[in-house]
């Protein structure tokens, strides 16, 4: 959620700049948020979806969308991209106005705003409970992920990533509490990950970006570096890798979806079974865009600027 409105145009500006940009994002995405605790659920979440598709294509973050849905789509006209363009930062809208229902929304006690599919033979939701390695995707409210998990009573820990604008970072944070899960900053998560595994805690990742420090896997026919950590650590601890989808059903209500374990496949050396895994993972990630493409944000680079085509130079913004 970092940098929606002030793209990376930030990165040279003055610190006392950059603290007057940083309270002016917070300051608007706090009030759309602050908006959304007015609301009921469905209300806020509808007017999210006006103020994005109204204002959203016109920041600067929208370079990088259309680069990445060009190489995820190229077989989209360029009026196709521009309306999924509208519908993907209508999306991101729902999702900021939704922060304060997070947990309201997981409640399995009260309106059932989150219907689950469970697939056969998961561990973790078994009577004889073993941790797991969840993974997903930012797709819909991916945010939902742990708390569909940590609201059936599984223990679980989560990876977020802190944000760089202070004043945005300590109200996202304060409102992914009431997902019941704990929180793991990215920084430094894997020693705390293995801990939790060790101590019988699932953790729950969400890994559809890329990382510097990733292995080059496919995702949509180009390599992404693509991290492999969840694969590590299923296959250390001997825990079962378990993809969640989240789906929008309408405003807001939802369903988690959890698909059958990744399995490592045999007469592979674990560097191999790791590989393969992350590369299962990621098609399997590829079929939910494919399905929802207007639910997938991907406002970060997903792949090497060279795969950038001719007529879209990468620019040092353009990052991600």
């Amino acid at each position: 959620m970092a940098k929606l409105l002030l793209g990376d145009k930030h990165k040279a500006h003055s610190p006392r700049l950059l603290r007057l940009l940083w309270a002016l994002e917070a300051g608007v995405l706090g009030l759309l948020i602050r908006l959304g605790r007015l609301l009921p659920p469905d209300t806020a979440s509808r007017a999210g979806a006006r103020l994005g598709r109204r204002f959203g294509p016109r920041l600067d973050k929208t370079r990088l969308i259309r680069r990445n849905l060009r190489l995820a789509f190229p077989q989209h006209s360029e009026a196709e991209l521009e309306a999924l363009i509208g519908e993907l930062w209508g999306n991101l809208g729902r999702i900021l106005a939704e922060y304060p229902h997070l947990g309201a929304i997981c409640d399995t006690q009260a309106d059932q705003r989150l219907d689950y599919v469970i697939a056969e033979g998961i561990d973790a939701f078994s009577a004889n409970y073993k941790p797991a390695v969840f993974v997903s995707a930012h797709l819909a409210n991916w945010e939902l992920a742990a708390g569909a998990i940590a609201h059936r009573g599984v223990p679980l820990n989560v990876v977020y990533t802190r944000l760089q604008n202070p004043g945005l970072d300590r109200m996202l944070y304060r409102a992914r509490l009431a997902l019941g899960s704990g929180l793991v900053e990215r920084d430094g998560a894997a020693r705390q990950l293995m801990r939790s595994l060790k101590q019988g805690t699932s953790v729950g990742l969400v890994v559809d970006q890329r990382v510097d420090g990733g292995a080059p896997v496919p995702f949509f026919g180009h390599d992404m570096l693509t991290s492999i950590t969840p694969a590590q650590l299923a296959l250390r601890f001997g825990c079962q890798l378990v993809p969640v989808q989240i789906q929008r059903i309408r405003d807001a209500r939802f369903r988690a979806i959890f698909h059958p374990p990744v399995e490592a496949p045999a007469g592979l050396s674990d560097e191999e079974k790791i590989l393969a895994m992350t590369a299962r993972v990621n098609r399997q990630f590829e079929d939910w865009i494919r399905q929802r493409p207007q639910e997938w944000m991907c406002t970060k680079r997903r792949w090497p600027k060279h795969l950038m085509k001719p007529g879209w130079p990468a620019n040092p913004g353009d990052d991600g």
